[in-house]
């Protein structure tokens, strides 16, 4: 079912990255923000300097990014009324180009000499130091050093709430960055209280149905359902499409996603009954209300109403409703092939089968026949695999499950579980000439953990279970 919210979670006002790779530079999110564009007193020639700086971030020329931004300060009129101003915009440039380049000390080096420059002319509670600051941070993250990342950004609040106040949004960008960083150190707590925060800052200044309160949802729903706090997550898309009810007619395009986000979230709650037939639900009626705008919105495009039909298709399959499945389903294919620009579409989504539930299985074979287990390290497990084949049915399901390698071979505890997890995959069939047809020759390929003795005993009870059989 994730394929069929793709698109609509492209829509979110806020996307929030929550496990970013470590080598990924945390300045390649905040550089737009960071750039220090000229003074006022700045000549025509460091104006176009700056374009050009711009220019080469934007396409990538990191190197000439720097080349450029070297000559914008070496190049700064140390007579001119902004000749510290002007210098210190140029130093945070360079910091930014050098940062991209990988250069963290020199980077390192030039926010300290812009901060110094700036605390000098001005003081040290000036307001020009909140960017630097957020830059600094920046680098001290990308180095590894978050405990003074964390005190530039405090620095830089402190300034912030002195010089425009406890409540203003301008502290948004820093709360953000602190929330990414706790997210990231796996401090859930720490990153709901900052996302808490920012909210706090939103409602004191916005009423509760008003749209400029939607930045700060967007935000929430997606936080709150990356940590699998579905409740919180589905609240908040609840409170998205009130306030677009309230602002928008009731087939506007905007209401859809907050519907089928809400279903997505609905889903979750139902997976107990995954396989049993249920005839409504409140998921159900959510897709239906976002099928119902596609299909009613004069200015819903193709695209939004396969999304959609796909969407309530792909629910009907998880309770294997067959019959309503494929009654949306063939209504997609007829839709996709109704032009020839669309068959790509169609292949892409209906010519071959799509998980849509695919419950992984344990990867550690604990199976506690290892008397001194508490002193256990992860060094002390081994690592295995096997490959399940099986075949997809016309409804989705899977059948004639096999293991077809497996190294160590005869595990048969990991083997069970292995084939316990594919029988419960649940896909979306895969469709022939507008016809569910069985897809064979699939293959899930498993790795696990294990401990020496688990294996050793396990091939012990397979001898007196009646011996070992070698996968096919």
């Amino acid at each position: 079912m994730q394929n069929a919210f793709r698109n609509f979670r492209r829509t979110s006002l806020i996307c929030v990255a929550l496990c970013a790779a470590a080598s990924a530079s945390s300045v390649s999110e905040h550089w737009s923000e960071l750039i220090q564009a000229p003074t006022t007193s700045a000549d025509q020639q460091q104006r176009d300097r700056f374009a050009s700086f711009n220019e080469a971030l934007v396409s990538e020329s990191f190197s000439e990014a720097e080349i450029v931004a070297k000559k914008m300060v070496e190049s700064v009129d140390a007579e001119s009324i902004d000749a510290v101003s002007e210098r210190a915009h140029a130093l945070q440039n360079l910091a930014i180009a050098q940062q991209f380049q990988g250069s963290h000390e020199s980077a390192l080096q030039n926010y300290a000499a812009a901060l110094n420059l700036i605390a000098g002319e001005q003081d040290n509670l000036s307001p020009a130091l909140i960017m630097p600051l957020r830059g600094l941070a920046n680098v001290q993250l990308d180095t590894g050093d978050s405990d003074q990342a964390f005190a530039s950004f405090d620095r830089a609040m402190h300034v912030s709430n002195v010089n425009y106040g406890p409540h203003s949004l301008k502290q948004l960008p820093i709360l953000q960055s602190k929330m990414q960083i706790y997210l990231e150190q796996n401090d859930p707590a720490s990153a709901l209280d900052m996302l808490d925060r920012m909210t706090m800052l939103y409602t004191r200044r916005y009423p509760r149905e008003s749209e400029e309160l939607l930045p700060a949802l967007y935000q929430k729903a997606e936080i709150y359902g990356q940590l699998n706090m579905r409740g919180e997550a589905y609240k908040a898309w609840r409170h998205i499409r009130a306030i677009k009810r309230e602002h928008y007619a009731k087939s506007d395009l905007a209401l859809i996603e907050p519907n089928i986000r809400m279903a997505e979230l609905s889903i979750h709650s139902l997976r107990g009954e995954i396989y049993r037939a249920v005839t409504t639900s409140t998921a159900e009626k959510h897709l239906k209300r976002a099928l119902w705008i596609a299909e009613n919105n004069p200015n819903s495009g193709w695209e939004v109403r396969k999304d959609c039909l796909l969407a309530l298709a792909d629910y009907y399959t998880l309770f294997d409703l067959r019959g309503r499945a494929h009654r949306h389903y063939l209504a997609a294919w007829e839709l996709l092939s109704s032009n020839e620009i669309y068959l790509v579409a169609r292949a892409e989504n209906l010519e071959s089968p799509v998980p849509l539930s695919q419950r992984k299985p344990d990867p550690y074979a604990n199976f506690e026949y290892n008397p001194n287990r508490e002193n256990i390290v992860p060094d002390d497990y081994l690592e295995g695999e096997m490959v399940v084949a099986f075949t997809i049915n016309d409804r989705g399901r899977t059948k004639d499950h096999r293991i077809v390698e497996a190294n160590p071979p005869n595990f048969s505890q990991m083997e069970l579980r292995a084939r316990n997890a594919v029988e419960e995959f649940v896909y979306r069939p895969r469709y022939v000439d507008g016809v569910a047809a069985d897809t064979g020759d699939q293959r899930y390929h498993v790795k696990y953990f294990y401990l020496p003795l688990d294996y050793e005993a396990e091939i012990v009870n397979s001898h007196k279970r009646g011996g070992l059989v070698t996968p096919r």
